[in-house]
């Protein structure tokens, strides 16, 4: 597939989504997925992970006994998740535009992965994508962000481990309806790579990053630039998002001819007016009478 026709901007990230937030993505949406899919499917049941990263979600349910198929725009993302998945089968596709026979008892779509289809007619395309690979009853389920989940804030969260640090920053446009995310990676310099340190410099920055990963990360992320080796090299990525409002998924989702569909907040709840920053959806493909 030509790389102009797919998403390909997640490839300079791959490695470090690989090394950091698709662990925890995976941890918390499993129980989500056992609770309002995975409890209706049968016994070794296909499932299709689009825009499946770098694989670790599609692992945990192979694990479980399911049969997973992962598609994704991404290379440098499919890369790893061959290696995170050996057991599953990985296609290289757009959801946009990618064709399947109607063979999955599932399909999923997480870690607010949609947020980056920037219209709501290219939207309309991935929802008939996956309505055509569906078998009749069965479930459709995604993440989304919503009218409130971008805004306006230099920086959001961060991490440091040893070897590399990064950062996240927002932007929002209430006019155009859409923001972007900026992840900015640090990293040792070549010849800071080979330096050697004393043991109770060792012990010092292991601390540091202790205490700004499970504390400072939330109180206040912007002290990661505090905590830094001064000669770090930094590069920045830019992703464009675009929030959609529950209404807008509901019509788009039944005009495709889903079925029964419900949006639901961070406790599993039926997502009210209230919940317009994040909700978990689930469409039903239903059978024809």
């Amino acid at each position: 597939m030509n790389s102009q026709m797919r998403y390909t901007d997640y490839d300079p990230w791959a490695w470090l989504y690989n090394e950091s937030e698709a662990h925890l993505a995976s941890r918390r949406l499993l129980p989500k997925l056992e609770q309002l899919v995975l409890s209706h499917l049968p016994v070794g049941g296909q499932i299709l992970d689009l825009c499946c990263g770098t694989g670790q979600l599609t692992n945990l349910l192979i694990l479980k006994g399911y049969q997973v198929t992962g598609l994704d725009g991404s290379e440098k993302m499919l890369h790893y998740a061959q290696k995170n998945a050996p057991n599953a089968k990985f296609l290289l596709g757009d959801a946009r535009s990618f064709e399947l026979p109607n063979t999955f008892d599932a399909v999923i779509c997480t870690d607010s992965a949609l947020n980056h289809i920037m219209s709501l007619e290219e939207l309309k395309s991935v929802f008939r994508n996956v309505y055509a690979a569906m078998k009749e009853n069965t479930r459709f389920f995604f993440d989304l962000g919503l009218e409130n989940r971008y805004r306006n804030i230099v920086f959001n969260d961060g991490e440091l481990q040893q070897n590399y640090a990064w950062s996240v920053g927002e932007t929002y446009n209430a006019e155009a309806k859409t923001g972007t995310f900026t992840i900015t990676i640090f990293q040792p310099n070549n010849g800071q790579s080979s330096k050697k340190y004393q043991q109770i410099d060792l012990i010092l920055k292991q601390i540091k990053r202790a205490v700004y990963n499970n504390l400072l990360r939330y109180l206040k992320p912007s002290t990661l630039l505090q905590l830094l080796d001064r000669d770090w090299e930094h590069s920045a990525i830019t992703f464009s998002v675009k929030p959609y409002s529950q209404a807008e998924i509901k019509s788009a989702l039944s005009e495709v001819g889903f079925t029964n569909v419900n949006a639901y907040n961070h406790q599993l709840g039926l997502a009210t007016a209230k919940d317009n920053k994040l909700a978990y959806f689930v469409a039903h493909k239903s059978k024809k009478s």
